[in-house]
């Protein structure tokens, strides 16, 4: 028998994840990877998903691989696939897979060398230099100091990081204080130019299978928290045929395998698409993928279990949408004054969509909307 395991399944991605996997998948039984362990975490997390919770501690490499270990021991009459959530989860799961082998689970991941060049930005932006494709000029933490006043802006950030955690932006040698040189001595960072129309970006997702690309799409940011640039709340669905084969070729030459997101950003200066960064894992807007037809999510489950691939492409404008909270709080800090905002045409809602309605609001209001996330968010 197969059975389909979930790591992080606290995050709200895992949320969209399990709910998508529970309507594509009725007859499989679902394993929820419980992050911290605690009893209390799950039950609640039982009481959202109504199926089997185990821990899978993805905060400790150590951790990670001996919880897993016992979930393979525990249901070692079954095949486990799966399913890569998060970077540093995968980073884990390596770990696992150099200790213990493969056990009783299937996966389609890359090799953990080409993992470990596309997770991290440096490495990425060295590799499309060699390669002559195109991606933003970089530099070293030590050069700036060398740096000439038009080969600014420039943007610091973490070599492996999420989101725009830890980025720093120079618009002039006199912005790269001192506070900013004690942060970015403590990790490895990539100095990169500042690209100015920030908010020209596209993502490029696909799923790959033995080194060849079965299918892609792209999507274009609308809309994100805070506007000025951060976590994307509204995107369409696109099919850039030319940013999807200019991707390609990083993946084939690099020989992916798995899930993985590229994320473009439009250049004024040279007229070209610039490669920011991957994400070698499930994206956050995957939700996007199974509304479309495109069923990246659904074709890697059933690639596991050594099934054909399906697709049923929907036609017209699609939307994907984070709400609740996050859109809906933006709409109260902007006083109502956002275009077209009640609009949901052909659209559908991380976090609710694909989800049995009472788990949707169990999990929004046990895991995300709490008194912490709204300070967040009204700190911005």
């Amino acid at each position: 028998m197969y059975r389909i395991l979930v790591p992080d399944a606290e995050t709200r991605k895992a949320f969209d994840i399990i709910s998508i996997l529970k309507n594509a998948f009725p007859k499989i039984p679902l394993i929820c990877g419980n992050i911290d362990g605690s009893i209390s975490k799950q039950r609640c997390l039982r009481g959202v998903f109504q199926t089997v919770c185990e821990t899978l501690q993805t905060d400790v490499d150590t951790l990670f691989v001996e919880d897993l270990l016992a979930i393979c021991e525990k249901y070692r009459n079954d095949t486990i696939i799966f399913i890569p959530t998060e970077e540093k989860t995968i980073a884990h799961f390596y770990s696992f897979v150099r200790k213990y082998g493969k056990r009783n689970l299937v996966y389609i991941l890359s090799s953990e060398n080409v993992y470990n060049i596309l997770r991290d930005k440096r490495r990425l932006n060295e590799f499309c230099e060699k390669n002559n494709l195109s991606a933003p000029l970089y530099y070293s933490v030590e050069e700036i100091d060398t740096l000439l006043l038009d080969q600014y802006p420039i943007l610091l950030k973490p070599c492996i990081g999420f989101g725009s955690k830890g980025q720093y932006r120079l618009y002039k040698p006199e912005d790269f204080t001192n506070e900013i040189r004690i942060a970015v001595s403590k990790e490895p960072y990539l100095v990169q130019e500042l690209i100015p129309n920030g908010h020209d970006v596209h993502g490029v997702f696909y799923l790959y299978y033995d080194g060849k690309m079965l299918d892609a799409y792209t999507h274009e940011r609308i809309r994100t928290s805070p506007p000025t640039g951060g976590v994307t709340v509204l995107s369409k669905f696109t099919n850039n045929t030319e940013l999807i084969m200019e991707g390609k070729t990083i993946l084939d030459k690099i020989n992916w395998n798995g899930l993985i997101m590229l994320e473009y950003l439009y250049d004024s200066k040279s007229g070209k698409y610039k490669v920011i960064e991957a994400n070698p894992r499930i994206w956050g807007s995957i939700m996007l993928s199974e509304f479309s037809g495109k069923n990246l999510l659904t074709n890697y489950v059933r690639l596991c279990m050594g099934e054909k691939t399906i697709s049923n492409y929907r036609q017209g404008d699609i939307y994907i949408r984070w709400l609740f909270p996050v859109d809906l709080l933006n709409y109260i800090k902007s006083l109502g004054r956002i275009q077209n905002f009640w609009c949901f045409k052909n659209t559908c809602f991380i976090n609710w969509s694909y989800a049995n309605k009472m788990s949707a609001i169990k999990f929004n209001f046990s895991f995300l909307f709490n008194i912490r996330n709204i300070k967040r968010f009204f700190r911005r």
